[in-house]
């Protein structure tokens, strides 16, 4: 299920994605105005003082909410009007997986490494080469992006540590998903 455009609020952040065959630039900008379902009216972040054009180039549009997973708008086009630009969608926005490594779900208990006092097992959602998830459905572990924590389990005869910083935290009602780049090498993971 994609993300429509619309469903953006106004004043959201956003990420631009230009690229041509030689280079790629990054551009933040801001949605200021929705103009239809398809089409928003933004300011970019950096003042730079000729209108840019955005013909020769693919472009593709980006947004993360608060530590969410950040949802994706390829091939979107962007044209200079008045004293901003107009950027126009051509489809829902999906899923962005940034890390492009293929995860595993696993569903894993493993016990926790890191809070006093709090509680000690957690469940290993899904792994991949660059990070992990666990879910919390009792909503005890309140980390916050930015947060460390262990999680050790055995698995087939292998015991397995990893470490990881929390860059994403989707909180549902009945659970709650912290999504974890992975800190450590943990090497029975590779072979």
């Amino acid at each position: 299920m994609g993300v429509k455009l619309s469903e953006l609020g106004e004043g959201s952040r956003i990420l631009l994605q230009i690229r041509n065959k030689e280079k790629c630039v990054e551009l933040g900008a801001v949605i200021r105005k929705h103009v239809k379902n398809n089409i928003a009216l933004i300011t970019l972040d950096r003042a730079i003082p000729q209108k840019l054009v955005f013909d020769n180039v693919q472009i593709d549009m980006e947004y993360s909410g608060d530590g969410d997973v950040p949802f994706i708008w390829r091939g979107v086009k962007v044209i200079a009007y008045q004293t901003a630009y107009l950027l126009q969608v051509s489809s829902d926005g999906v899923k962005h997986n940034r890390r492009s490594y293929f995860r595993v779900g696993i569903s894993k208990v493993a016990r926790l490494g890191m809070i006093d006092n709090g509680p000690r097992q957690v469940m290993v959602r899904d792994l991949s080469l660059s990070g992990f998830s666990i879910s919390d459905r009792k909503k005890e572990l309140k980390l916050n992006i930015g947060d460390e924590i262990s999680v050790f389990w055995e698995d087939i005869g292998h015991n397995l540590n990893l470490r990881g910083r929390v860059v994403r935290i989707e909180d549902m009602e009945d659970v709650c998903i912290y999504g974890l780049e992975i800190c450590n090498l943990c090497n029975l993971l590779f072979s």
